[in-house]
């Protein structure tokens, strides 16, 4: 069991502090540790690499928009947890290289072989930089080379302005354009809701690239996305608004149990709609909108889900992977969801990042990419 043996957190953006935390964690029990940055902090590498390429034990973990500690969200500062065990990470690195099925079914299979074997008591943590463009071809395989019943949580590191920069913590340095998969020989219950709802629908996919919607029933996907939300709402769009207006209307891709997966536009790439996550072509999507109190209900689902009990053995820990763009549509409101979270995890320690599109097991065991969700997990 990947027990927490160690916890520390402050809300100063001073790298003295995460240096004095630092230290601190190296002199404790703990024999493997979770490093997570707010962006906001402005650490560089220069700063930040001294300290961890010294480290005397296993280290992971990344820089997100903001942080959660039990049922605070932090704007700057930092987390440590300490863990009893030393945990195996598997680290893949200059991921956008890879771009071929046999390349990424190579470096993975290396990843995991050189590892214990794996199992379906394993679970793992995941760790990457959000501007990696192949990370769902990555799941894709990862699925294929795991048993089916191992599960998965994680998130999308980096920052709001979208530019890529070093995010991942390792032993080796901060780097980016990485994964990092941390196995924590144990079973993680997980859980996942978004809260959205139809607003308008199916339109057919007719052009797609990756994440870069080309075309919906056959027109500019830009220009039919904003005609609709115009033609259903007071918001207009100029040339600086897009995204202030898009986190309110997500999409949602339409699976075969009826099921929506929700994806985050983030920006108009030469006229096309650059989403958090592919869109496959041929696929119907709907355009989806959200209340404060769907958005409250669905993460409180979640933590119940999460939170029940494997084999009536307690959990020593919760992690909480949300999308960034909730806490952007929720605002204020924000504080309820962890409020709600918070009063299911009062046994164990709870943490978590604000990301850019969250990992999860799908009810068939799939990995899957998610988007304005709410992920939880708890061991």
């Amino acid at each position: 069991m990947s027990s927490i043996s160690f916890t520390w957190q402050c809300d100063s953006s001073s790298i003295d502090d995460l240096e004095k935390g630092l230290k601190l964690a190296y002199a404790s029990a703990a024999k493997s540790l979770l490093i997570l940055v707010c962006n906001d902090n402005n650490f560089t590498a220069q700063q930040v690499n001294p300290l961890i390429m010294c480290a005397p034990v296993p280290i992971f973990g990344g820089i997100y928009p903001k942080l959660i500690f039990k049922n605070k969200l932090m704007e700057q500062g930092c987390i440590i947890i300490g863990f009893e065990q030393s945990v195996e990470i598997n680290l893949i690195t200059q991921l956008s290289t890879l771009v071929t099925d046999e390349q990424l079914e190579q470096v993975i299979d290396q990843a995991l072989l050189a590892h214990s074997p794996i199992t379906s008591n394993c679970s793992f943590l995941m760790f990457y930089d959000s501007l990696v463009s192949n990370v769902e071809d990555f799941i894709a395989y990862l699925f294929e080379c795991l048993d089916y019943q191992v599960g998965i949580i994680g998130g999308g590191a980096g920052n709001l302005e979208f530019k890529q920069k070093p995010c991942i913590f390792t032993n080796q340095g901060l780097v980016f354009d990485a994964i990092q998969l941390v196995n924590l020989q144990n079973k993680i219950s997980s859980a996942a809701t978004h809260g959205w709802q139809i607003l308008k629908g199916p339109f057919l996919v007719s052009e797609a690239e990756k994440q870069n919607i080309i075309s919906l029933d056959y027109q500019p996907a830009s220009n039919l996305y904003k005609a609709l939300i115009e033609s259903s709402s007071e918001y207009r769009f100029n040339e600086d608004n897009f995204f202030e207006i898009a986190k309110n209307f997500p999409l949602g891709i339409e699976r075969i149990n009826s099921k929506l997966v929700v994806r985050d536009p983030i920006l108009i790439n030469q006229g096309n709609i650059q989403c958090v996550g592919n869109i496959p072509v041929n696929s119907m999507v709907y355009l989806l909108q959200g209340s404060v109190d769907s958005l409250l209900c669905s993460a409180e689902q979640a933590a119940i889900l999460a939170t029940k009990k494997i084999d009536d053995n307690d959990f020593s820990a919760t992690m909480i992977f949300d999308c960034i763009s909730r806490v952007l549509y929720l605002e204020d409101n924000f504080s309820k969801e962890l409020n709600l979270i918070a009063k299911h995890c009062k046994e164990q320690t709870l943490f978590g990042v604000l990301s850019f599109g969250e990992i999860v097991n799908s009810e068939s065991g799939a990995i899957r990419l998610l988007n304005k969700s709410t992920v939880i997990g708890s061991w």
